[in-house]
């Protein structure tokens, strides 16, 4: 029987690794990722929102803050 390691970077500091005897077995262990993705991307979308609101340029600061 096969053993079959799945290694996903995701970016500099995020990783995940599984490790599985057949397709089947890794498709199993990656159900609900597809969530965690979408809710990751709502958070970040929302973050960048945040901090840079649509119809202000990036470099523009807010009431308050100065310039380092």
């Amino acid at each position: 029987m096969a053993h079959i390691t799945l290694r996903v970077k995701l970016g500099p500091l995020v990783s995940f690794e599984i490790t599985g005897q057949s397709c089947k077995e890794l498709s199993s262990a990656l159900e609900g990722f597809q969530t965690l993705n979408q809710q990751i991307d709502e958070l970040c979308s929302d973050l960048a929102e945040r901090v840079y609101p649509e119809g202000q340029p990036a470099d523009d600061r807010r009431d308050g803050e100065e310039a380092t």
